[in-house]
């Protein structure tokens, strides 16, 4: 049986209005189109579902039965829109996302706050994770996007732009390194240094800018996530190197930055997402915030 939408609104609006002419005013339609609807209705069902009189129009038996059902469908229809144009207008809705603990304690609690004060009905799901994770975690649905450092996205995967990341120097306080405005890679040679493992792609980084600048650095200490990197350089047990992005979070601790130069090495932070698939209203408007969170972001 297939009945139609207009069917249905001129069935309900008719039994409502128990009449032809005030249901087709109701609908802004001819009487003549308002009664083909219902004919057309009648025909599928093979019931006559009203009785008509020259004076009123009346449910019969099995237009009786039928108006609770048609009454049903057009209410859950009008919610079900009522609801994807709340989605569609940013009121509400579920956003997953997967990033580095670093960035997960730096940048994005701040922003998290700020979109929601802007979406309230938006729930914004953090999954804190390491960085050779996030890739598996959008690949298998499990979060919308995952932000972070990746040199290949794989062919399932798209990666687009977020921001432009430099390394820095991170030094205790009262550092003879902090007395320069800048410090050139050269200049860390013989200085205790604290690095990360080699299974940390910002730790292989770096190894690799020491190797490239011919410097030898003092290793004291070797770590596998930067915020004990943070920790221990807040504790005075060597200097190290940070992505520019983590340079807020050291203002509460007995840290100092200063530029590494000679070279500035550059990153590319960026989404990614699961390539083909769309992201839904609430996801894209995260997305589209942060864009414009980060260009602010010191």
């Amino acid at each position: 049986m297939n009945f139609t939408l207009k069917q249905l609104k001129a069935f309900v609006s008719v039994a409502q209005a128990g009449s032809f002419t005030a249901a087709a005013s109701r609908l802004n339609l001819t009487q003549s189109a308002v009664s083909v609807l219902i004919s057309e209705l009648e025909e599928q069902f093979g019931l006559r579902l009203f009785d008509r009189t020259t004076r009123m129009v009346q449910l019969a038996d099995a237009g009786r039965d039928f108006y609770p059902v048609a009454e049903k469908v057009l209410a859950d229809l009008h919610n079900a829109l009522s609801s994807s144009n709340e989605l569609v207008a940013k009121k509400r809705g579920r956003v997953a996302v997967a990033a580095t603990p670093l960035m997960a304690s730096s940048l994005l609690p701040k922003a998290m706050a700020e979109y929601a004060t802007m979406y309230p009905g938006i729930s914004v799901i953090l999954q804190d994770t390491l960085a050779g994770l996030i890739q598996a975690k959008v690949r298998d649905g499990a979060v919308d996007f995952g932000i972070g450092t990746f040199e290949k996205a794989g062919r399932e995967l798209l990666a687009e732009p977020l921001m432009a990341d430099t390394l820095v120097l991170a030094c205790p306080a009262g550092h003879p390194l902090a007395l320069k405005a800048s410090v050139a890679w050269r200049e860390l040679a013989g200085h205790p240094f604290i690095s990360l493992s080699r299974d940390n792609s910002v730790g292989q980084l770096i190894r690799n800018c020491l190797v490239d600048a011919g410097v030898e650095v003092q290793g004291a200490y070797e770590v596998s996530y930067l915020s004990t990197v943070v920790g221990m350089v807040d504790a005075g047990l060597g200097i190290a190197v940070l992505p520019s992005y983590a340079s807020p979070i050291t203002q509460f601790y007995r840290i100092q930055i200063r530029k590494l130069v000679k070279p500035t090495v550059r990153r590319e932070m960026s989404f990614i997402t699961r390539r083909g698939k769309t992201l839904s209203p609430a996801a894209e408007s995260f997305k589209s915030f942060l864009k414009t969170y980060v260009q602010g972001y010191k």
